[in-house]
């Protein structure tokens, strides 16, 4: 696959299927490549259309990905959301799998096409030939809502439906308002937060406070399936491609200074340390940046750079300055406020 990115793909031996199904047929039509194959094209949803054998215009389509470490199929909404997906979940994957059905059809997290029985065999005959295993998406029940949750944000009780997320996790179901709950997410990824390292609370009918993490496996399952799927998978659309995008960056400016990753660490290292350490802290205020950011640690070009690294919503000086107008009253602090932003940009821990 030839990424808008320059980005490669790994193992060599991957087997591609684009899948072009419908709720309306039982026929299909399907397409196998190997990654060699793949590589030759330049991935775009208009290319997964052709390849799947559908003809039309891409908006009148829905395309998802689907690979054994996912599960469930991601949707996505843009060229550049297919090579940042397959670089989250399916380097690994022995099989990826590209299902392509008509805008108005469920996804097939939900729903089986009255072909899926016939494909889903065509799929394991030609990757059982290729030496692999072809995968099966299994459909996840609907969750049902916890009667009486309370809502965090007015404390009253959730009685519009079509405002409710669910989210099982073992025995336990918690019930969100989507405002709720698509608010929180922004407002932790505008601080540099991971989407799966998001922690959410919610008050349980019996007035206990409960937490869940967003993992990946949360999204996937709850969040990125059902009728309200839409605002949380263009929140996960667009962090992933700021994702992609800032790593290919920092992949860019390590390859090109060997003193790069170590730099990252003293910076971070400093940071942390600024309140208790003379060393740390005159090494930081040494350079007269705002936010630290700079000599000894890094070059004014690779500075410049790093500035630029795409976040969320823009990029690490808009974070940087929407953390200084939060600050605008108070201090802000190296060690509790800039270091998590520099970790999570820089991919320090």
């Amino acid at each position: 696959m030839a990424s808008r990115k320059g980005k490669g793909l790994a193992a060599a031996s991957q087997v591609w299927f684009f899948l072009n199904e419908t709720m309306a047929s039982s026929s299909f039509t399907q397409k196998v490549l190997s990654l060699q194959e793949v590589k030759t094209y330049s991935m775009s949803l208009k290319t997964c259309l052709d390849l799947s054998g559908g003809v039309g215009n891409v908006k009148d389509y829905a395309f998802y990905i689907h690979s054994e470490s996912m599960a469930s199929a991601v949707r996505m909404l843009s060229d550049e959301s297919i090579i940042a997906t397959y670089n989250l979940y399916c380097p690994k994957d022995s099989v990826v799998t590209i299902i392509v059905r008509r805008a108005s059809d469920p996804s097939p997290n939900t729903s089986c096409t009255p072909s899926h029985n016939n494909s889903l065999a065509s799929r394991k005959s030609a990757s059982k030939s290729r030496g692999v295993i072809a995968p099966e998406l299994f459909i996840h029940p609907r969750v049902r809502h916890a009667s009486g949750s309370i809502d965090m944000t007015t404390l009253e009780k959730i009685d519009d439906e079509e405002n409710m997320v669910s989210i099982a996790v073992d025995d336990q179901v918690m019930t969100f308002t989507a405002d709720y709950l698509l608010g929180w997410i922004e407002s932790q990824l505008l601080d540099l937060k991971h989407p799966t390292r998001i922690t959410v609370c919610s008050i349980a009918p019996d007035g206990s406070q409960q937490s869940v993490l967003l993992s990946a496996s949360i999204w996937q399952r709850h969040l990125l399936r059902g009728s309200g799927k839409e605002p949380f998978t263009r929140i996960w659309e667009a962090f992933t491609i700021a994702e992609a995008q800032r790593e290919e960056i920092l992949s860019d400016i390590t390859s090109r200074d060997d003193s790069f990753h170590k730099n990252c660490h003293d910076f971070i290292y400093d940071l942390r340390n600024y309140g208790n350490n003379k060393s740390s802290r005159s090494r930081l205020e040494s350079n007269g940046h705002q936010f630290y950011i700079g000599e000894p640690y890094f070059r004014t070009a690779i500075r410049d750079k790093l500035l630029q690294l795409p976040t969320f919503r823009g990029n690490l000086e808009t974070s940087l300055k929407s953390l200084e107008a939060k600050r605008a009253d108070s201090t802000i602090c190296a060690s509790h406020d800039l270091s998590p932003i520099f970790e999570a940009a820089l991919g320090v821990s």
